[in-house]
């Protein structure tokens, strides 16, 4: 008898084009989720943009918390004493503000996790790249983990062994956004929680 078509699906990894709509489709599961009976915990990356509408940073969120903290900022718009020794491109990452706000969900007793994102810039904290490592590496089907990843040919070298191995988990599902699906998937996604 074959047992891999038992195993269930308890992951969703997201992936995609930057700005394709990746962290939207998380807050759109977020509001579905929060009409249900779950106890819900994760982060998630919003862009910040100055009055132009130029990208000038991230910031990091709490699930159903107020408030965010900086993640990132391009040199332009951050003083001397603010530049960090973590940066990703253009942009200095605050990994303090980083591990204050993502490292406790990992220690949550949450029925569902939203993990928005598993980047490079998350991924300079080698305590979330652990956390991440240990949280897929366990048996047990929950929580439910809804993550969001870069697109394979964009992750950095170093880290395609923990990529490869959250893809090929068989209790992982891949899914691609793009501009047909992402206005379906919150609810298909939703789906296969409840």
């Amino acid at each position: 008898m074959d047992t891999s078509a038992t195993v269930r699906i308890s992951r969703v990894l997201l992936t995609g084009r930057p700005g394709i709509g990746k962290t939207t489709v998380c807050k759109e599961l977020i509001s579905i989720i929060n009409k249900g009976n779950y106890n819900l915990e994760g982060f998630y990356t919003e862009e910040v943009r100055d009055q132009t509408g130029s990208r000038i940073g991230f910031d990091v969120a709490l699930v159903n918390r107020s408030g965010g903290k900086s993640l990132a900022r391009i040199e332009d718009v951050i003083n001397q004493s603010q530049r960090s020794k973590y940066k990703v491109g253009k942009y200095h990452v605050f990994l303090n503000n980083f591990e204050e706000m993502a490292l406790p969900i990992f220690d949550s007793n949450a029925d569902i996790l939203i993990i928005d994102e598993i980047g490079k810039m998350e991924l300079l904290s080698e305590k979330f790249h652990d956390q991440v490592l240990k949280l897929f590496s366990k048996t047990l089907s929950k929580p439910f983990i809804i993550a969001t990843i870069p697109e394979t040919h964009k992750v950095p070298q170093k880290y395609l062994p923990l990529f490869q191995q959250l893809c090929t988990d068989k209790r992982s599902k891949l899914i691609t956004v793009n501009h047909q699906n992402r206005n379906s998937l919150p609810e298909e996604i939703f789906r296969m929680i409840s």
